[in-house]
């Protein structure tokens, strides 16, 4: 019998307000703990808010809270935030997904394909390339993982850029891709975004034979309230087709047990 690892996401809202942010995430890391979770994933941004005014020491703050609680609860996470990080330049704003287990940072994905609301340095894939992490189970073992943030998956195409899932599938080495999102709803392209997300997400994973996990934030993209359909489905998608459902609108869990 194959093991197995215990990834899970969280359709939650991203608010402005990061003491709300970190009250919404420890109430998914709950969860998370509660169904045995090896790794939680988030929305884009889902620590400091996908606002361009944030403020670093603030949510500093916040992700020593949430490093400590996750490793209190025994959760690995895949944290979508804006964050900063030191370089030979000085400090620069990322978007990010930050890789923790046992409430350790061990990788971070920096979005590629940045939007003009992100205020933030992209990461250049052709210069850099893509980075893998290990993602393991409570006996260690584990699967690699690529992480995409938004436009990674959605836009790449559109800028004409290398294509994350390609590369990904190509290094043979990269058993899941974990995908943090957080597009725009609300308006009247719903309907258009919302087809093309899904066929992107299906094609991508059939043509590359690589499982995808994505959520979504489940407001507007801004933090304001909002009742509606998130602009992509949350969920785990595999060989072009939907493992999980999970309703489109307000906080959403689910979790998928890949086999290692």
């Amino acid at each position: 019998m194959s093991e197995k690892i215990r990834i899970a996401g969280a359709q939650i809202p991203v608010s402005r307000d990061v003491s709300k942010n970190i009250h919404t995430i420890k109430n998914a890391i709950d969860w998370a703990a509660e169904n045995f979770v090896d790794f939680l994933v988030t929305p884009e941004g889902s620590l400091s808010g996908y606002i361009p005014e944030w403020d670093f020491d603030e949510v500093n703050l916040a992700l020593t809270e949430i490093e400590q609680y996750s490793k209190s609860k025994h959760v690995g996470l895949c944290l979508g935030t804006l964050w900063k990080e030191p370089t030979k330049f000085g400090e620069v704003a990322r978007n990010q997904i930050r890789f923790y287990k046992n409430g350790a940072l061990f990788g971070t994905t920096n979005k590629s394909y940045t939007i003009e609301h992100d205020y933030v340095m992209p990461h250049d894939i052709k210069k850099d390339s893509i980075s893998i992490f290990p993602l393991t189970n409570k006996n260690g073992t584990g699967i690699n993982a690529v992480g995409l943030i938004c436009n990674d998956m959605w836009g790449n195409n559109w800028y004409g850029g290398p294509n994350i899932m390609k590369i990904a599938m190509e290094t043979r080495r990269v058993g899941i891709a974990i995908h943090s999102t957080n597009g725009t709803r609300g308006n009247d392209l719903d309907e258009i975004m919302n087809q093309w997300h899904d066929v992107h997400l299906k094609l991508l994973s059939k043509a590359s034979s690589i499982p995808i996990v994505t959520v979504d934030n489940s407001i507007h993209m801004e933090g304001d309230d909002y009742n509606g359909r998130t602009s992509s489905e949350s969920g785990v998608i595999i060989e072009g087709k939907w493992v999980t459902s999970v309703p489109r609108v307000g906080t959403q869990y689910f979790y998928y047990d890949f086999d290692i």
